[in-house]
């Protein structure tokens, strides 16, 4: 299969009908759930604990503070299965692009390193945009980045308003996205969108002015 590179407009076939991106998408969903149903047996697991504790008369302030992590990494979890609907949208609607150095590594201190996307408008390629993966402390590509990444960037999306990235298969798929296009506190985009780059926006929820 051969993808295209630095490609305008929006040609090809949808990353959904590329062969392994249906697989792929079912494992980072799965994965996810796993971790989910994890955290909450040990969430369960730990309430009991600290009930225990309470009608045996020990101290169970300080056993209660890790059911709040714990409940927050449950949280983390449910909230990366919300994507998940996005994630698809957005693979049913645009191809899978190639993009050489469409990920950089940007060190923001001693420890810690952010990956930062640069990709380029599908109906103005000379143009680069550069959504933020989002997920809080579990930001994949960070991850990715750190350990060093020179493969060719997969993407499908318009990085104007969301994208779904991905090691070279695909593997590793994230989901990035500029805040003006789901946030209601913010104003969508207005300027310099094409009638197909409008309406493929349209198409996965995302917000576009008028």
């Amino acid at each position: 299969m051969r993808l295209s590179k630095n490609a305008g407009g929006f040609d090809g076939p949808v990353a959904w009908e590329t062969p392994g991106t249906r697989a792929a998408l079912c494992r980072w969903a799965a994965r996810l759930l796993g971790k989910m149903l994890g955290w909450t047996a040990v969430w369960l697991a730990w309430l009991y604990g600290v009930v225990i504790a309470i009608f045996s008369g020990g101290v169970a302030a300080v056993a209660a503070l890790p059911l709040v992590v714990i409940a927050y990494l449950v949280g983390a979890q449910i909230y990366g299965l919300f994507k998940l609907w996005r994630m698809y949208r957005i693979l049913t609607v645009y191809p899978w692009r190639q993009q050489p150095d469409g990920v950089h590594a940007e060190r923001r201190g001693p420890r810690r390193v952010k990956a930062v996307f640069v990709l380029p408008i599908p109906d103005q390629p000379e143009k680069t945009e550069s959504p933020e993966e989002h997920g809080g402390v579990f930001r994949i590509w960070d991850r990715v980045v750190r350990k060093g990444f020179h493969d060719e960037l997969w993407y499908a999306g318009d990085p104007r308003f969301a994208c779904v990235v991905a090691r070279p298969g695909p593997k590793t798929l994230s989901y990035v996205a500029q805040p003006t296009a789901y946030d209601l506190r913010t104003s969508p985009r207005r300027k310099g969108i094409s009638p197909e780059a409008r309406r493929r926006a349209r198409s996965i929820g995302a917000r576009v002015a008028d």
